[in-house]
């Protein structure tokens, strides 16, 4: 999803909802804090969203935008709808989160190290693909992304985070040498 295309997305969900306020806990957060993501941002067809203020509509979110809609069907994107409970996140994210404003419609996105930290929680194939073209664009400090992973919350949340990153490392540092980040 491409920057143009969250706003459209934005864009459509507030007026759908009279909503001016959602969550972005997914990777489209990236767009809050970097100018050119990685093309695993670009090429994902959803937007993980949420709204803030107003989560009875999130149904109609899901019905009218969701996956299997006709905005969709038409457009080549969707929102996602999903809560921040769905992630492990690291303690204190609420406060680190970055403005995405679209005129009067503001998203807040995950902050990148948290961001990073629930995918490497989450450990699936694409999150782990997605932490490593993050960390080989060097958006992100080791130091700060292991001290997330350290306030994940449950110690198998924490253990595996940090395996999901030994091995992402262990990856980049097989097929590319670039055991120098910062």
């Amino acid at each position: 999803m491409r920057k143009h295309e969250l706003k459209a997305a934005l864009r459509a969900a507030a007026r759908l909802t009279g909503e001016h306020e959602f969550f972005i806990i997914g990777s489209q957060a990236l767009h809050a804090v970097c100018s050119r993501p990685p093309a695993e941002v670009l090429v994902s067809q959803e937007c993980d969203l949420y709204p803030r203020t107003r989560p009875e509509t999130a149904g109609l979110l899901d019905r009218e935008l969701g996956r299997n809609s006709a905005f969709a069907r038409k457009h080549g994107f969707y929102v996602d709808v999903v809560t921040p409970e769905i992630a492990s996140l690291p303690e204190g994210w609420e406060s680190r989160m970055k403005p995405f404003c679209v005129g009067r419609v503001t998203a807040s996105c995950l902050d990148i190290h948290d961001l990073l930290a629930s995918k490497l929680a989450a450990g699936r194939l694409k999150d782990l693909e997605l932490v490593g073209a993050v960390l080989k664009l060097r958006l992100v400090r080791l130091r700060v992304l292991r001290a997330r992973l350290s306030k994940l919350g449950p110690a198998s949340a924490t253990e595996q985070a940090l395996l999901s990153l030994k091995a992402v490392l262990r990856e980049m540092t097989r097929k590319q040498g670039a055991g120098k980040l910062r």
